[in-house]
């Protein structure tokens, strides 16, 4: 398993990355690396309850409900991450369908101030999490005839609830850019760096194959502070 640690304004953090590989199909694979992530988090003091972001990677369509399925039971609604599912065809080892990136609050036991944002009306996953005075906003679908449109009006979602809970592009932390086709990261990263002006931000550029809806061309997700 994967493991990283870091800080963000002072709070400690830890990024885990674990694959579903073993599991029996996709709900196989996913309940196994669900416990992955749960074993590897009790070992730090912590648990599900701490996690801030998921990313579930998944072989297909196919794969999805039988994923949504597994997180509802893991992550009850009172706990729900922010959140983004993303497939991607070329998973290694080549046997595998489920690859889940967390990222968690290193509680060690301590309560932190922790509000989940909701769609109106409510969606299975967060718009947005708030914990402590850091944002953590789901996965911002685009829309349109193209690359440049469709970043324009995820960045736009992502822009209008950064807004909506007293953050702002100026206090944007991090940004995760899942993109369809290589050739469109300047792109991407052009219109991007448009809304962050002259702030030092982490923009990570990650490819992409398909997302939840067929026309979709990008995904971004975003950490802020207010």
């Amino acid at each position: 398993m994967q493991k990283r640690f870091f800080y963000i304004k002072e709070h400690p953090f830890v990024f885990l990355s674990t694959t579903g590989q073993g599991g029996k199909g996709a709900t196989g694979e996913a309940t196994l690396a669900c416990g992955r992530l749960n074993q590897e988090l009790e070992k730090l003091g912590s648990s599900v309850e701490d996690v801030v972001r998921i990313t579930v990677f998944t072989r297909d369509q196919e794969c999805r409900p039988a994923v949504s399925e597994v997180r509802k039971k893991v992550f009850p609604r009172s706990t729900r991450p922010a959140s983004s599912s993303i497939i991607v065809h070329d998973f290694s080892p080549q046997d595998t369908l489920i690859e889940i990136d967390a990222t968690a609050f290193l509680s060690k036991g301590k309560k932190c101030e922790k509000r989940g944002i909701e769609f109106d009306p409510p969606r299975p996953y967060l718009k947005a999490l708030v914990v402590e005075n850091l944002l953590f906003v789901s996965g911002a679908g685009g829309g349109g005839e193209n690359i440049e449109v469709q970043t324009r009006t995820a960045s736009d979602l992502i822009g209008e609830t950064l807004t909506e809970l007293g953050s702002s592009w100026a206090k944007v932390l991090l940004l995760s850019c899942y993109v369809k086709k290589l050739e469109w990261f300047d792109t991407v990263h052009k219109i991007i760096q448009g809304k962050l002006g002259n702030e030092p931000v982490h923009v990570d550029l990650v490819m992409a194959d398909e997302y939840a809806r067929p026309e979709m061309l990008i995904e971004i997700e975003a950490t802020a502070y207010k």
